[in-house]
């Protein structure tokens, strides 16, 4: 598993974030790895405006999101 460079306030890092998120179809180890690096990649910009992932917890499933976006391309081009 992917760790990732953020933590929550609970100490979970973006990967076992990512890791958590449940989906009809088992999440990939490369997909896994992908989607922690959008969302550490987005938790990164969003610090520069002092917004962490538990701000981010309280409207909207980063991670998950991070996830179908991964999945979303994945699927678009491998047809």
């Amino acid at each position: 598993m992917m760790i990732g460079q953020h933590t929550d306030r609970k100490g979970r890092s973006s990967g076992e974030r990512v890791a958590a998120v449940q989906r009809a179809t088992p999440i990939t180890d490369a997909e896994q790895a992908a989607a922690t690096r959008l969302l550490d990649a987005m938790l990164h910009a969003a610090e520069q405006h002092g917004v962490s992932l538990d701000d981010l917890d309280w409207t909207v499933d980063l991670p998950g999101a991070c996830l179908d976006v991964i999945r979303t391309q994945t699927r678009h081009t491998t047809r």
